[in-house]
């Protein structure tokens, strides 16, 4: 039996998180219940994002039968209903399409080279922990990537918590970490691509995220396409604001602050 998850529209409001995506949960905040596949639909053909939400399968009988092949291939997005990690999917897909189209297209063309019953590449390992787990983070100030770089988490979040609200942003890209704020948990790490620029940077703090798109989709095809390296973990709730009590003894948690 499938397990259905509970339309609620409120945690687009309350959770500091979630409100990333405001202006797409905007489209549903008076639904009562969750989008059909066609509501869906409608909203793809609106935004113009070349893609259609389709019924998840309920059998495979080919490799082009499959979740990545049929995006590719058929430009069928596989959406559950009663799902909040397949909704969340489809509104990255409505704010990155470029960006999601890349990774879908990278993915396809390694898997097709793969033989049956081997594992994944490095490659598609990066592109999925990206998908799930990934954000971007963009700022002017290159000392503030540094801070990340070494994990330097006392500075970036403390000493520098001005600097961090006023000239950095964190970007979510990852659908299921949308799915985890609805119950947030000490742990939860977002897989980091850090930008400095200061345009880009303005671009985000006006709502416009269709340059970022582009940048990413780009370094995804020119970049990491061939040099999938390990991207640079953030410790998510250590962002101002993304946990209730963020005292001192809150960043002295080395299990969560590595």
């Amino acid at each position: 039996m499938t397990i259905k998850d509970q339309w609620n529209t409120s945690i687009f409001h309350s959770s500091p998180i979630i409100r990333q995506l405001q202006s797409l949960t905007n489209n549903f905040g008076q639904f009562n219940d969750w989008p059909t596949i066609n509501e869906y639909s409608e909203l793809f053909n609106k935004k113009d994002v070349g893609i259609k939400p389709v019924p998840q399968s309920t059998s495979i009988n080919s490799f082009e039968d499959q979740y990545e092949p049929r995006v590719y291939l058929k430009n069928e997005l596989q959406t559950r209903t009663y799902n909040w990690h397949d909704f969340f999917n489809a509104l990255i897909w409505l704010k990155f399409p470029k960006t999601k189209k890349t990774l879908n297209k990278i993915h396809y063309k390694q898997a097709i080279k793969r033989p049956v019953g081997s594992n994944r590449s490095t490659l598609e390992n990066r592109i999925t922990q990206f998908d799930e787990c990934g954000a971007i983070i963009i700022t002017n100030n290159r000392k503030m990537l540094d801070l990340i770089k070494n994990h330097q988490w006392h500075e970036l979040f403390i000493s520098n918590q001005n600097e961090f609200e006023n000239n950095l942003r964190c970007v979510i890209f990852g659908h299921a970490m949308f799915e985890k704020a609805i119950n947030p948990y000490i742990g939860m790490t977002c897989h980091c691509i850090l930008l400095e620029d200061q345009l880009l940077l303005d671009d985000i703090n006006n709502d416009n995220y269709k340059d970022l798109d582009e940048k990413l989709a780009n370094i995804w095809e020119n970049q990491i396409s061939s040099n999938p390296q390990k991207f640079n973990a953030l410790p998510l709730l250590g962002i101002p604001g993304y946990w209730p009590v963020q005292n001192e003894d809150f960043y002295t948690n080395t299990n969560y602050f590595r």
